[in-house]
C-alpha cells in the first residue's frame, strides 16, 4: 500500500506552510507541499473551465475568483496523484491542526480501507464538523469510519481513493459551486463518500491565504458573488436535494 500526501500551500505564505509541516514533521507523517493556484486577482474571464451561467443557476450567485483557485489547488493534487504509482492521496491544507495520534490512526484508517476491497467507496473526509445522515462502518479504537451519505462540506482533510479521484475529474468540470460544496452534492448523490468521527484534522481559524480576505475590501463578499434574489432559495433547494439523496442511501443501506 503506498500513500502520498500532498499540504495545498500558497506561493508566499510561509508562516502557515511552517505550521503545518512542524505539525506533520512532530508525527512523522510524510508529506510533500502542493504549491496552490492562486486565483486571487484574476477576472472570472481568465478561467477557462468556469461557467458562470451555470454557477448563477445552481448557487444564485457567482463564484468568487479566490474560489476557483481553492478549486483547481484540490484539481490539480488528484491530477498529481493520478501520475503517480501511489494507491491512496491524502489532501490537507495548511490551515489545519491535527493531534499527536494522528499517524496512528491515520495507519488504522487507511490499514482497514486497504484491506475491505468490497468497500466501494471514493472519498474520504477526515475533518467532518458534524455527523450527519451518516452509518457506521467499522469501529476503529476510539474513532468510527462512517458512510457519510450527507458528506461533510468542510474540505481540509481528505483521503481519495484511485477509483474516486478518476471518477471525479470526469465530473469537476465545466467549474460552477466551490470544490467542498461539489464534494458535497456529487458524494450525497452518489453515496460514496465516507468519513471519520471524531475528526483527525480540524481548522485552527486561520484568515484563508486563497480565498482571500473580502471583510477588508472596499465591496462586501455579497456584492462580489453578485448574487440573484432567488440566492437564499436556490442553497435551500440544492441543500435538501442532497440530503433527499443521502436519505435514500441510508434506508437502502448502499
Amino acid at each position: 500500500m503506498k500513500v502520498v500526501t500532498y499540504l495545498i500551500n500558497l506561493d508566499g505564505s510561509d508562516e502557515r506552510l511552517a505550521r503545518a509541516v512542524s505539525q506533520l514533521n512532530a508525527v512523522n507523517w510524510p508529506h510533500e507541499r502542493f504549491s496552490a493556484y492562486d486565483g486571487r486577482g484574476k477576472a472570472l474571464a481568465e478561467f477557462d473551465d468556469y461557467d458562470d451561467q451555470l454557477a448563477q443557476s445552481i448557487l444564485g450567485r457567482s463564484l468568487l475568483n479566490a474560489e476557483l483557485g481553492c478549486y483547481l489547488s484540490h484539481v490539480g493534487c488528484v491530477e498529481k496523484f493520478l501520475n503517480s504509482d501511489a494507491d491512496y492521496l491524502v489532501v490537507l491544507e495548511d490551515d489545519m491542526q491535527i493531534s499527536s495520534d494522528f499517524s496512528e490512526k491515520m495507519n488504522f484508517v487507511l490499514k482497514y480501507l486497504d484491506e475491505q476491497k468490497d468497500l466501494d467507496w471514493y472519498l474520504v473526509n477526515i475533518a467532518a464538523k458534524k455527523k450527519k445522515i451518516a452509518k457506521d462502518v467499522a469501529q476503529l479504537n476510539d474513532f468510527s469510519l462512517w458512510h457519510a451519505y450527507y458528506f461533510p462540506i468542510r474540505g481540509l482533510g481528505l483521503i481519495w481513493s484511485r477509483k474516486g479521484a478518476e471518477e471525479f475529474l470526469k465530473q469537476a468540470k465545466p467549474m460552477c459551486k466551490p470544490v467542498d460544496i461539489f464534494f458535497q452534492s456529487w458524494l450525497s448523490q452518489n453515496g460514496k463518500g465516507l468519513g471519520v468521527w471524531p475528526a483527525l484534522v480540524k481548522p485552527a481559524g486561520l484568515d484563508s491565504d486563497i480565498l482571500g480576505t473580502v471583510a477588508s475590501q472596499k465591496i462586501s463578499r455579497k456584492q462580489k458573488e453578485n448574487r440573484s434574489s432567488s440566492y437564499d432559495f436556490k442553497k435551500q433547494k440544492r441543500m435538501w436535494r442532497d440530503k433527499f439523496y443521502a436519505l435514500k442511501h441510508l434506508v437502502v443501506g448502499k
